[in-house]
């Protein structure tokens, strides 16, 4: 069973350099990305883009209640613009809601180091009515959340890496960036609650190893206990920079819980072909836990 490492020591990001040296680096011979020569600002901040980029006046996203707006169009591809712009207050982690309507499922956000800030990036989402691949960015700071669209009528990863490449050289002109990914709460309260699922786990596991049906029983009955408390637990947390990997867990946790469950019932029956399906179900059920703990690292959590 994994654990949530303590306090904030742990922290690691994902997507440390973004799209951009994944993107040259996968030529023998690179060609340099085009010089950052140009430079546009707004009441909040200020970006460097290239001499072939052009700024074109404030488009107002009826999804989007943003201020100091900012859209920078490139001639590389069709349709392809940046839009920044800040929201008031600072939702660290959240998306707009009229953003969010438009979106269906809301994708899960990763945590991308762009130049000296670290961003929430959302890849590749295409909303509802758009008809555009978009890529979006949040940045919390103490001004609000500096969000950017990065659009194109064509996925491209080249334009990715471009508009990602603009956002390293954001500048705030008040104000500063605050921590993203990371609520030393949230983590220190998971902890507790996975320290004492793991100790069921480390104390009941060997049962189920057991020649004798009663104690395979009994330890198939704790763990789903254990999981069931956990998943108890996990739901009363609520931090706005897990709102989507927190759901997650708890999910996964309710359905360890239900697979140790089948388990003890076949064990307790002499139920040997619903004992395998109990198996393969704890095997999915175990799946769900890894992918849930894959969105908490993708968050910046340290999961070991």
């Amino acid at each position: 069973m994994r654990t949530l490492l303590r306090g904030l020591a742990g922290v690691a990001l994902v997507a440390a350099v973004g799209f951009l040296w994944a993107h040259y680096g996968l030529k023998s011979k690179p060609s340099p990305p085009p010089v950052l020569s140009r430079q546009a600002s707004v009441a909040d901040f200020k970006v460097d883009f290239p001499s072939s980029w052009r700024v074109e006046p404030a488009r107002p996203d009826p999804r989007l209640s943003m201020n100091d707006e900012l859209t920078l169009a490139s001639t590389d591809a069709q349709n392809a613009r940046l839009m920044i712009g800040t929201s008031h207050p600072a939702q660290p982690g959240a998306l707009p809601q009229g953003l969010r309507a438009t979106l269906g499922t809301t994708p899960t956000a990763q945590v991308v180091v762009l130049g000296a800030a670290n961003f929430y990036r959302y890849l590749n989402v295409t909303p509802s009515g758009v008809g555009v691949s978009e890529s979006i960015y949040s940045l919390p700071t103490t001004i609000g959340t500096v969000t950017a669209i990065c659009s194109a009528a064509n996925r491209s990863l080249s334009f990715t890496s471009s508009c990602e490449r603009v956002l390293s050289t954001i500048r705030l002109t008040s104000g500063s960036v605050l921590s993203v990914g990371v609520d030393a709460g949230y983590a220190l309260a998971l902890n507790r609650i996975l320290d004492q699922l793991n100790s069921v786990r480390r104390s009941a596991g060997s049962g189920l190893r057991s020649g004798s049906v009663p104690t395979r029983v009994r330890a198939a009955s704790a763990l789903a206990s254990a999981h069931a408390r956990a998943a108890s637990s996990a739901g009363h947390l609520s931090v706005a920079t897990v709102s989507i990997a927190n759901p997650a867990l708890v999910a996964a946790l309710r359905e360890n819980a239900s697979a140790y469950r089948a388990l003890a019932r076949a064990a307790g029956k002499l139920d040997l072909s619903g004992y395998g399906r109990a198996e393969a179900q704890i095997a999915v059920a175990a799946h769900a836990l890894d992918g849930a703990f894959a969105q908490l690292r993708q968050l910046g959590y340290k999961v070991g």
